[in-house]
């Protein structure tokens, strides 16, 4: 059950995530400036949800709190099957390294998030204040305004291997509907470790 709790968590934040951190100007996608926020660039060929906020922190703390926030407007349907996938890069020396998938960490694809996120809030039991803010813990999510007020996020404190212990990361992350890519973004945090 933690398992599938941390996918769910994973999932609604990597969905947070995914939405980016960019505003919609012209043909060009343009980060928004935010002193506390991390910097995010599109990596795929359209952007289905134009963003107008969106507030993360560039550096997590393991074991910690990041809290974060997005306004948006999902111009398309998200239907099962989605999926996300995240690659994540370690900076090395002189190169950046791929970080495999190791217990749901690291350059995961995340299947089956609909059927998930229905498991972890069956029937009506999605959280009060993402249904106050318009949301839904459920498939299909329809087009429409998302507004996710501030949201903190608990980071457990996690066994890594040594050579993963905190650092500069590069994260990709997609949201994949069907099989329509709904978004691409890609960022570069730091993590340290407590």
């Amino acid at each position: 059950m933690t398992s599938l709790r941390f996918t769910a968590v994973l999932s609604i934040f990597c969905c947070f995530l995914a939405f980016g951190n960019t505003a919609e100007v012209g043909p060009r996608m343009l980060p928004i400036d935010k002193s506390n926020s991390s910097n995010w660039a599109h990596c795929g060929p359209k952007n289905d949800l134009v963003i107008k906020n969106l507030n993360f922190p560039n550096t997590i703390y393991v074991p910690g709190s990041i809290t974060v926030s997005l306004l948006g407007e999902l111009k398309v349907p998200i239907e099962a099957p989605l999926r996300i996938e995240v690659q994540v890069k370690k900076r090395a020396v002189w190169f950046w390294m791929k970080v495999p998938c190791l217990f749901k960490y690291g350059s995961c694809t995340y299947r089956n998030i609909c059927e998930k996120l229905n498991k972890v809030f069956p029937g009506n039991s999605c959280p009060s204040r993402i249904v106050s803010y318009g949301g839904s813990c459920r498939c299909p999510i329809k087009p429409g305004v998302l507004n996710v007020p501030p949201t903190t996020f608990h980071i457990p404190k996690v066994r890594l291997p040594s050579f993963l212990a905190g650092g500069t990361y590069k994260v990709q992350i997609k949201a994949i509907s069907g099989k329509k890519e709904i978004v691409c973004f890609q960022t570069t945090v730091s993590m340290k470790l407590k």
